[in-house]
C-alpha cells in the first residue's frame, strides 16, 4: 500500500502569534483579538435575532384569533428587527462618533501605538500659551 504525504497545515499568517512582542506585533495581535470579539458578538446577535423571530412567528401562528397574542408577536418582530438594525448600525455609529471627536476608535492599533511608551511618534510637550517646549 502506497502512502502519500499531504504535508503540514501552516497558518496563513502569524499575526495572532507574532515572533516578537514588540509594540507593532503586540498591537497588531491585540487588534485582531478585539476584531474577533466584535465579530463573535455580532454573530451571536444575529443568531439571537433569528431565534427571537422564529419564536415570534410561532406565537403569531398559534395565537389564533386572540388579538392580544397577535399584538405581542408583532411587537417581538418589531423589537427584534430594531435590535438587529442597531447591532449592524453600531459599527457605523461608533465610526461616526470617532471621526467627530477625532479619535480612531475603529482602528485600535493606532490608539495602542500612541498609548504604549515608545510606540507612537515622539511628541514634545509644549506650553499651550507660548508653544515653547515644556522640558
Amino acid at each position: 500500500m502506497a502512502t502519500t504525504g499531504i504535508g503540514s497545515i501552516q497558518p496563513v499568517t502569524e499575526a495572532r502569534a507574532p515572533e516578537t512582542l514588540d509594540n507593532a506585533g503586540f498591537t497588531a495581535s491585540l487588534e485582531l483579538y478585539i476584531s474577533d470579539i466584535i465579530g463573535a458578538i455580532t454573530i451571536l446577535a444575529v443568531l439571537f435575532f433569528i431565534v427571537y423571530s422564529f419564536l415570534a412567528a410561532y406565537e403569531w401562528v398559534t395565537a389564533g384569533s386572540d388579538s392580544g397574542k397577535v399584538e405581542k408577536a408583532k411587537n417581538r418582530f418589531i423589537w427584534g428587527t430594531l435590535g438587529l438594525i442597531l447591532i449592524v448600525a453600531a459599527y457605523a455609529i461608533i465610526g461616526l462618533i470617532g471621526s467627530l471627536i477625532g479619535i480612531p476608535i475603529l482602528n485600535p492599533g493606532e490608539l495602542f501605538q500612541n498609548i504604549i511608551p515608545g510606540g507612537g511618534a515622539t511628541v514634545t510637550p509644549t506650553i499651550p500659551s507660548t508653544g515653547t517646549p515644556f522640558l
